[in-house]
C-alpha cells in the first residue's frame, strides 16, 4: 500500500509538470528547494559535508550559497525527469551538437562498440535520451530497480521511450561486456563511491575510493571511453560536452592500466565539477570513507 501511495503521489507531480511543459515547468524549482533545503534539510549536512571537503578555500557562507544553487539545481534535474512523459524530442534536439554526435559517431565505427561514461552532473538521463537519438544508436544501461517497483518500472519507460535499452542485472560486468563485444553503446554512471577496499585515485585533494569496473571493461573489450556531460546553461538550455578517455602511454601490466585509465576519467569528472560545481549532485556521501 505504501508503495502505491508514493506512486500516486509521484505520478500526480510528473503530470502537473507535464502540464506545465518542459520549458516552463522549472518554476516549480524554488518551491522543491524550500521543500527540501529550507524545510526537510535532507541530506543538507551530507552537501554541506562534502562541499568542506572538496572546496576547503570557501568561507562557510560561500559554501552555504553554493549547497543552496545545489538544491536548485536538482529541484530542476528532477523536474525534467518528471516530465519526459510528455517531451518531444524538438525540445532537446537543439542541445546536441554536430561535433558531439560525429565524435560519438567516430568512435564507434571503430567497430569495438562505445562506453558513454557520464555522472550524476547537470541532467544526465536527458543526455542519454537526446544524444542516443541524434546519434542514430541506441545506449543500452543496466537498470538499478528503485525499493518502489512502481517507480522502477515508470522509469524503464521513460528511459527507454526513444529505444535505448535496459539491460537486466545479474552478472553486470559480463552482460555489458557482451552488448560491447556486439558493437553496442553502452551506458555508464561512473561517479559512485567504489568499495572501502577497492581502488583509489585522487578526486579533490583526497585519495578517494572508486569504481574501476568502466576502465576495466574499456581495456578487456577494446571500446573507447567518451565521458559526456550534458551542461544546464544559466536559461535553462544545455550543452554536450564530450571528452575521449585517452589509452595513450599507458603502463605494462593490466592492474596498473586500469588505474591509470581510471585516474584520467576521474580527473575530468573533477575538472568539469570545479566548472559548474552547483551541477553535481552531492548528496552522495562520496568521502564515506
Amino acid at each position: 500500500m505504501q508503495n502505491l501511495l508514493e506512486y500516486a503521489l509521484f505520478s500526480l507531480f510528473s503530470k502537473i509538470f507535464c502540464l506545465a511543459g518542459f520549458k516552463r515547468a522549472h518554476r516549480f524549482a524554488p518551491f522543491l528547494t524550500f521543500i527540501f533545503h529550507d524545510l526537510l534539510k535532507l541530506r543538507r549536512s551530507v552537501v554541506m559535508k562534502n562541499l568542506a571537503i572538496a572546496f576547503p578555500e570557501m568561507t562557510e557562507c560561500e559554501r552555504k550559497a553554493l549547497c543552496r544553487k545545489c538544491y536548485i539545481s536538482s529541484a530542476k534535474t528532477f523536474i525534467e525527469i518528471m516530465t519526459i512523459p510528455a517531451l518531444k524530442y524538438s525540445d532537446i534536439e537543439p542541445f546536441i551538437s554536430d561535433e558531439a554526435v560525429a565524435i560519438a559517431r567516430r568512435l564507434h565505427s571503430r567497430g569495438k562498440g562505445l562506453i558513454l561514461l557520464t555522472a550524476h552532473f547537470g541532467n544526465w538521463e536527458l543526455a542519454a535520451l537526446g544524444y542516443a537519438r541524434r546519434i542514430g544508436v541506441p545506449i543500452a544501461t543496466l537498470t538499478q530497480p528503485q525499493r518502489n517497483g512502481y517507480i522502477t518500472d515508470w522509469m524503464e519507460t521513460a528511459r527507454t521511450k526513444w529505444g535505448n535499452k535496459m539491460l537486466k542485472t545479474g552478472n553486470a560486468a559480463m552482460t555489458l561486456f557482451k552488448a560491447l563485444r556486439n558493437g553496442e553503446i553502452i551506458g555508464v554512471v561512473g561517479d559512485q563511491r567504489g568499495p572501502e577496499d577497492g581502488l583509489r585515485v585522487p578526486f579533490f585533494g583526497r585519495m578517494s575510493a572508486v569504481n574501476e569496473g568502466t576502465a576495466l571493461l574499456g581495456l578487456r573489450a577494446g571500446s573507447p571511453i567518451l565521458f559526456c556531460f550534458m551542461v544546464r546553461n544559466e536559461d535553462d538550455t544545455f550543452q554536450i560536452i564530450t571528452r575521449e578517455v585517452s589509452y595513450d602511454d599507458l603502463p605494462e601490466s593490466m592492474p596498473e592500466k586500469v588505474a591509470e585509465v581510471t585516474r584520467r576519467h576521474t580527473a575530468l569528472l573533477e575538472e568539469y565539477i570545479r566548472k559548474y560545481p552547483d551541477q553535481w549532485f552531492w548528496m552522495h556521501n562520496r568521502w564515506k570513507y
